[in-house]
């Protein structure tokens, strides 16, 4: 029996010196870097303009931009798209910039990874609501820049003022691109704009339009442009007559079924799309809703109300803004 437990004595403490020495090579192993069970992670690295597309065991994103040859100095930052390195894991390396803040007479040179004029006096500890950048807070840091920071206080008034005149825009081939020209003017409105300035030593640094309200509407203007886009429709060149609404058969009814009178104009339906709008200058705006026997081609007939009208008018070359 006392055989059989030295026996078994001997066995354990051959399995257990056994058991240590693996564990002693895989330690070693490990320590050398040869037979690592980690796998292979792609990681991308940008830095400013650089990428870099990277193949990695590390274990840590400072480790993946050492093995990039990615040197951080002391202020440069950097984010990762997941806690851990990842297969597909992405490193963003954020350059620090110099930048001089000016604030009470003194400049202080800072080095920053932020992207905003405001987001650069907030890091440099200014509180928000006592100072602020002369500069648009929105405005991109660039390196070298000067951010001037001031006090300030802040104040509503209202203000009154023109509305710019809107032109309604018609395309005219024989312009040039970029080129246009007015027709009609048209008439601004009026209205009232609630503003916040922001002052500074009995200055206005800054101010932000809040609500407006128009007081009066304007009449659009009129104008012909050699860009086709953002257009109302196009202008033809035409030969235009003028009838009366008792000519031809007397009834003064239209081709389209309508009641002749001002504002109904006859059209070459091949030319000018029965029921389109447009808009001839010294008549105004009609409807394209009559055809005749002579009306063919670039010709159109507007139709007057009386025959001194007609008469007067006689035969023009006129310009004709069709409506898409």
């Amino acid at each position: 029996m006392k055989h059989a437990a030295f026996e078994k004595t001997i066995k354990a403490v051959t399995c257990s010196l056994l058991l240590l020495s693996m564990a002693a090579q895989t330690d070693l192993t490990m320590a050398f870097g040869f037979g690592s069970m980690d796998e292979d992670k792609v990681v991308t690295v940008y830095d400013g303009k650089n990428k870099k597309v990277v193949t990695t065991r590390a274990n840590s994103f400072k480790k993946v931009l050492s093995d990039s040859d990615v040197t951080l100095n002391a202020y440069d930052k950097y984010w990762t798209s997941s806690d851990d390195v990842k297969n597909g894991a992405v490193v963003v390396v954020e350059r620090a910039k110099p930048v001089t803040i000016v604030a009470n007479g003194k400049a202080r040179t800072v080095y920053t990874t932020q992207q905003t004029v405001q987001g650069v006096v907030n890091e440099a500890g200014f509180d928000w609501k006592k100072m602020m950048p002369i500069e648009d807070s929105m405005m991109k840091v660039t390196q070298g820049m000067q951010i001037h920071v001031v006090p300030y206080t802040a104040r509503v008034v209202n203000r009154t003022e023109s509305i710019p005149i809107h032109y309604n825009k018609w395309f005219d081939a024989s312009l040039a691109p970029g080129q246009m020209e007015v027709v009609q003017e048209g008439t601004p409105g009026r209205r009232e704009v609630e503003m916040e300035e922001y002052v500074s030593d009995g200055k206005v640094i800054k101010a932000e339009a809040g609500d407006v309200k128009v007081l009066t509407h304007g009449v659009p203007g009129i104008a012909k442009t050699g860009d086709a886009e953002g257009t109302m429709g196009y202008v033809k060149n035409m030969s235009a007559s003028a009838y009366h609404p008792t000519d031809g058969d007397g009834f003064g009814i239209t081709a389209t079924g309508t009641r002749a009178g001002h504002g109904t104009v006859a059209v070459d339906p091949r030319v000018i799309p029965l029921g389109s709008t447009v808009y001839i200058p010294n008549y105004g705006e009609a409807v394209a809703a009559d055809t005749g026997g002579a009306i063919i081609g670039d010709r159109i007939d507007l139709c007057m109300e009386t025959f001194e009208e007609c008469y007067n008018f006689g035969r023009q070359n006129v310009e004709v803004f069709v409506n898409y």
